[in-house]
């Protein structure tokens, strides 16, 4: 066979190995072994090297390579050292007759070596190692032979660095599975300790509401202590409720109780909701209509989730609108999708504001010029539902003109449950 159609085969063999996962070691020793089938020499090797750490890797064809390649980087001379630190071939056609490197071609363990030929392995301007051809005849090879070579040489480098690339993926693909490990202890010990912490101020919380509302029952009280105790009251409610928002924050954190998911009508929970806004609409003036379809609209989900999300949806409208507007909720199935819009006229919110809406304790300037009242959490405790059940909380407003929010959820039917 013809010397171009074995360098030809070798070619090709390296093409394949650069897609696999092939130890660099092994890919070495079968290169050195098919330079020696290619080219005139008696025997081949290769070793990488690092400038911190010295020769790192060894590839030989046989004993006596292995020895050669041994030698040098012991002695620190020979071609192999030269051609790492240059950016050019080493030719010694007889050692016996070149003076480069007396302490190497002169050493015992050299006996046998007639002729050396040596190819740098080069990252751009950085060396990576040397590819040394033995002969144990002396007399040049010629110039397709050093081609040949060469090229063989550039192989071998454009195979080592891609190895190193992919172990360098490999390095920060696991760096990266280790972080994310932590990172997801680190989520699952956070939504537990905030659930403990909350729980905690719950119990004292309730006991204070408990018995503020004690307080006074036989009529001992004047009225500024009761209005005193009513303050206290109504003070300790507000924290229960933040306490009761920040629990269902922490629900959805990684590593938390996911809830029990079952057939959820979504009509049956806005009627519940809207049947509890007659509590909050005492002294108010405000025209409520709900739109339900005739037909149960179903999501496969968490019904206490669910419900929370309504009603925080609806509650705001309620306080975000003024005496003598109007708040609508509609619900209806389209084309596979639960929609629910809870609309108002109320103050609205500022456009360039909207983008932050959804993000926990954030609240809009105009909340906070008309003096009301939240803890900034019922739109994120909104948005993380709507996330869980695979949805998503639009919002359309504008300043004096109202709010709609859009809940868009797929029905039961479109979900495939695990």
């Amino acid at each position: 066979m013809a010397v171009e159609h074995r360098l030809s085969d070798v070619l090709s063999e390296f093409a394949r190995t650069v897609v696999t996962d092939f130890p660099i070691h092994a890919i070495l020793d079968h290169l050195v072994i098919r330079i020696v089938d290619l080219l005139p020499i008696d025997s081949a090797g290769v070793t990488l090297i690092s400038l911190a750490d010295g020769p790192r890797e060894i590839a030989a064809s046989n004993e006596a390579a292995l020895k050669f390649e041994r030698l040098q980087t012991k002695l620190g001379e020979g071609p192999c050292v030269a051609a790492f630190d240059g950016d050019a071939a080493i030719l010694l056609p007889d050692v016996r007759t070149d003076d480069r490197f007396p302490r190497f071609t002169g050493h015992p363990d050299a006996e046998g070596l007639a002729a050396v030929f040596t190819f740098p392995l080069r990252d751009g301007d950085r060396g990576i190692g040397a590819l040394d051809l033995y002969r144990a005849t002396s007399g040049p090879l010629d110039e397709a032979d050093l081609v040949i070579a060469q090229t063989l040489a550039d192989v071998a480098s454009a195979y080592l660095l891609n190895a190193r690339s992919r172990l360098d993926l490999l390095a920060a693909a696991e760096t990266e599975r280790k972080s994310l490990e932590k990172f997801q202890e680190m989520d699952t010990a956070k939504a537990e300790f905030m659930a403990s912490v909350i729980h905690e101020l719950r119990t004292p919380m309730t006991s204070i509401i408990g018995y503020t509302e004690l307080l006074g029952d036989d009529g001992s009280l004047s009225p500024d202590q009761r209005s005193s105790v009513d303050v206290i009251g109504r003070n300790c409610r507000r924290l229960e409720a933040l306490a009761d928002d920040l629990l269902t924050l922490a629900s959805f954190e990684p590593g938390a109780y996911a809830g029990r998911r079952v057939d959820v009508d979504c009509g049956v929970l806005v009627a519940a909701v809207s049947a509890g806004l007659e509590e909050v609409m005492v002294g108010r003036d405000l025209r409520v209509t709900i739109d339900l379809p005739v037909t149960p609209v179903i999501v496969w989900g968490d019904a206490v989730q669910l419900e929370r999300m309504v009603s925080n949806l609806m509650f705001n409208a309620v306080k975000f609108t003024e005496d003598g507007g109007w708040i609508r909720c509609a619900l209806r199935n389209v084309d596979g999708r639960t929609i629910l819009e809870v609309s108002d006229n109320g103050i609205g919110i500022p456009l360039l504001e909207q983008h932050l809406l959804f993000n926990r304790f954030f609240r809009a300037s105009s909340a906070h010029q008309h003096s009301i009242q939240g803890s900034g959490l019922g739109l994120a405790i909104a948005q993380a539902t709507a996330h869980s059940h695979g949805g998503e909380v639009t919002v359309i407003s504008s300043p004096n003109q109202g709010s709609t929010f859009r809940v868009d959820l797929p029905t039961a039917r479109s979900v495939v449950r695990a």
